[in-house]
């Protein structure tokens, strides 16, 4: 079995460290103002540039003179932006000049993407709803089903590549970025050399198959919608090979006894990530209308299991777990109660509804994502033992990505375990469910109000 190992940079030399140092001092290309880096990767440096006629912003990539000096790199970066060219689509970033520099190293002046990654939004530790993770891949499947329509597989589809931008009227903008690994399928042959992220790397190019489709996109955006859920990708070694092995080997870990994601969007992430592209989606339509499907699905158990008075926007926009709510903005307190048991909800929702608060209720961990970030909840009660994701675990987690949000343990264990629950998970109080509903009322507004 053979193993293809990539280079993840190449050392850049005298010129190319020129153009970018002088950049900050003088016109690029005698035309681009230099403002600022963006980013920097294996084959060049990203600029954030203004046209000094036109005060257009754009992402101007200069590419290093190591990669000027290798046989297939001019030629990649020209068919990156013969491809970006060719391929007009609102959620890909368009080329608009290429040429070179006087110093003779070669740029390209791309649209400016104003937002952030997904990887720096899964780095910075928020969190995606499942509904939302599912909008994500449907957006992005749009776009590759028009790519592979014209022949054009992107090959290279991770966190880093995908950037979320808002629109005026609020909602969520995904686009795809950095085409330089595309490749079509024509050009492929015998001696093609295929570009990747171990990580995000489909079995076929992890074992350096000389029969590369389109479904390998298909595979990367399922490790993706994994990361989402999970937070972590599902295979990762030591080291390149170990990873690549374990895409070629492992099974994939369940993402329902851990993060309790219903079987409707398991199904579609594990066809995604089949072994075998034979079993994977045949294109991204279908893709795209098997995410759609578990979408409707997860947004009708929602809806069953918050009771009959409980509705969803028209509209929701995966925007909402992107910002934070908007500051002084006055609503109700807003508590959302965890328990899987029916009628202690019953007897939370009656008790703090007489007091005037907005109750929420769920009976299971993984229908909380779509409230937590599109409600503006002030408290969680959780219980402590709730199938899927424990309430202690629940608890951990949003402390560290939410830490406004207030957080109390519930459960008729014994109180010393209860205490010590709500300790070592960082909660905000706790409360025996052995204790009267006027005590559980009374620690309710103490945390509420310290």
């Amino acid at each position: 079995m053979t193993f293809l190992l990539m280079r993840f940079s190449i050392p850049s030399d005298r010129l190319y460290e020129n153009v970018v140092r002088r950049s900050s001092m003088e016109l690029i290309a005698g035309k681009y103002i230099p403002l600022r880096e963006l980013g920097e990767g294996g084959s060049g440096k990203v600029l954030l540039v203004r046209h000094v006629d036109l005060g257009v912003q754009y992402a101007l990539k200069i590419l290093k003179s190591d990669a000027i000096s290798q046989p297939m790199g001019v030629e990649r970066f020209k068919k990156e932006a013969a491809l970006l060219l060719s391929f007009n689509h609102p959620r890909v970033a368009q080329v608009r000049d290429f040429g070179k520099t006087l110093d003779g190293s070669y740029y390209m002046a791309m649209d400016y993407c104003q937002g952030e990654s997904i990887r720096h939004r899964i780095d910075a530790g928020h969190y995606f709803s499942f509904g939302d993770t599912l909008r994500i891949a449907m957006q992005v499947l749009g776009v590759l089903d028009v790519a592979h329509s014209a022949g054009i597989i992107h090959g290279d589809i991770k966190p880093e590549n995908l950037f979320l931008e808002s629109t005026e009227e609020g909602e969520l903008c995904v686009k795809v970025l950095d085409f330089g690994t595309a490749f079509l399928r024509q050009q492929l042959g015998d001696d093609q050399i295929v570009f990747g992220t171990p990580c995000y790397m489909s079995p076929e190019q992890a074992a350096g198959e000389e029969e590369i489709d389109h479904r390998v996109d298909f595979y990367s955006l399922g490790i993706v919608l994994f990361e989402l859920i999970a937070g972590k990708v599902p295979f990762e070694g030591d080291n390149v090979v170990q990873t690549l092995i374990l895409h070629l080997t492992q099974p994939l870990p369940s993402l329902a006894e851990e993060f309790g994601v219903s079987d409707t969007i398991e199904k579609v992430v594990r066809k995604a990530l089949a072994k075998s592209p034979a079993e994977r989606f045949p294109n991204a339509g279908e893709f795209q209308r098997q995410c759609e499907e578990a979408l409707t699905v997860h947004e009708g158990e929602v809806l069953a299991a918050a009771g009959p008075n409980c509705s969803l926007p028209k509209t929701q926009s995966a925007v909402n777990v992107l910002t934070k709510p908007t500051e002084g903005v006055n609503h109700p307190t807003r508590i959302l109660c965890l328990d899987d048991d029916e009628m202690i909800l019953n007897i939370l929702q009656h008790v703090l509804e007489r007091e005037g608060y907005e109750v929420i209720t769920a009976q299971h961990s993984s229908e909380i994502h779509e409230y937590l970030f599109n409600s503006d909840i002030d408290l969680l009660v959780s219980d402590v033992q709730m199938p899927g994701i424990p309430g202690t675990k629940v608890c951990r987690l949003l402390k560290k990505s939410m830490s406004d949000l207030k957080v109390i343990l519930f459960s008729n264990v014994p109180e010393i375990d209860l205490e010590r629950y709500s300790a070592e998970n960082n909660a905000d109080g706790w409360i025996s469910k052995q204790r009267l509903p006027k005590e559980w009322l009374g620690e309710i507004k103490r945390v509420l109000f310290q």
